[in-house]
């Protein structure tokens, strides 16, 4: 398969040793930075915690994990560096690359946090976008494992907004008084 964005993405973090390392850093330690802003919003916001939005997020982690197995061993698609016999930038599994944990974790928090926080969320978003693009640059994976994770990120998302949760979860607290303060 050819993948000129990604090709060219990891020929420039090759020849480029600031882009490589921009490459690494976007690919592998984004996504703690990602999930440690999460936490950080998560104790900001206590007070607002609910039901609904527990509700939300274990609801979309759950359908996201269940359709990344099930395209997992339905799209088979070798990493970039493994087709191409080189090594990648940073560490990768050996594993097959559709689709991108990484990408999927980052785009997943995103939303979340659109759902908590809604005005930090362009924040996060260009996070994944920097998940992405590292991933690609560093030869873990194609342009397709990248957007299908986003994909399936968005649709389980969006399938955990509309699905008809008890409506007295919209204003029950999560965490009992004491924690909310």
């Amino acid at each position: 398969m050819t993948d000129l964005l990604q090709q060219s993405l990891h020929l420039a973090a090759v020849r480029s040793p600031v882009l490589g390392a921009v490459a690494v850093a976007g690919a592998t330690g984004l996504l703690a930075a990602l999930a440690a802003g999460l936490a950080a919003l998560f104790v900001q916001m206590r007070s607002h915690l609910t039901w609904l939005l527990a509700a939300r997020i274990a609801a979309s982690g759950a359908a996201a994990l269940l359709v990344t197995q099930l395209l997992g061993h339905v799209v088979s698609d070798p990493r970039p560096y493994l087709v191409e016999h080189y090594a990648p930038l940073a560490r990768a599994s050996l594993d097959n690359g559709f689709p991108s944990d990484h990408t999927l974790v980052a785009a997943l928090i995103t939303g979340w946090v659109g759902w908590l926080a809604r005005r930090w969320a362009p924040l996060f978003a260009a996070g994944v976008l920097a998940v992405a693009l590292g991933r690609l640059a560093i030869g873990a994976h194609h342009s397709l494992d990248v957007v299908g994770s986003v994909l399936i990120a968005g649709l389980s998302l969006w399938a955990a907004s509309v699905w008809p949760w008890p409506p007295l979860w919209r204003s029950r607290a999560l965490l009992p008084p004491r924690l909310r303060a």
